[in-house]
């Protein structure tokens, strides 16, 4: 934290002394004494760090996975299905993988910043490697299909 963007700022518990930093998760400022560090660069008061240390996996995070293995089975389900069905099952899935993809790049870049605890890692990166099995699986569906289409005009011409 620059010390000018501190400037004229009083720690929340000690009104008399100066601020020194800013808690990251809550905003409060705080003095050289009520300052404390989560990862040893973060800035966190009393109250915030316990909470960013040892807090639960966000359901952001838990749910990443979910939503990309959804996304995958239903690649998979959307061969076996024929016609427009297969074509809907294909249209969810893609939403349901890449949402599970963003809530997993979400919550990393969340935990990176010291705003969310570290036990949602797990889980995001959990997400984020299915998701890049769907992501190549959708990959290889979409040249397929165009160079099925790109033979199929060639053909019939």
């Amino acid at each position: 934290m620059s010390p000018g963007s501190l400037a004229g700022a009083h720690c929340g518990k000690h009104p008399a002394v100066a601020a020194v930093e800013i808690c990251t998760r809550c905003g409060t400022f705080l003095c050289g004494e009520c300052v404390e560090y989560f990862n040893e660069v973060t800035p966190a008061c009393a109250a915030c760090l316990p909470l960013l240390k040892g807090s639960p996996a966000s359901a952001r995070a838990r749910v990443s996975p979910l939503l990309t293995t959804l996304g995958f089975n239903g690649l998979v389900a959307g061969l076996l299905v024929r016609g427009r069905s297969g074509l809907a099952i294909w249209v969810l899935s893609f939403l349901l993988g890449f949402a599970g993809i963003a809530f997993g790049v979400q919550e990393l870049r969340l935990i990176r910043a010291g705003q969310a605890g570290t036990r949602g890692r797990a889980w995001a990166i959990a997400g984020l490697v299915i998701g890049g099995l769907f992501a190549l699986g959708f990959a290889a569906l979409a040249l397929s299909f165009a160079l099925f289409t790109w033979r199929a005009r060639g053909t019939a011409g």
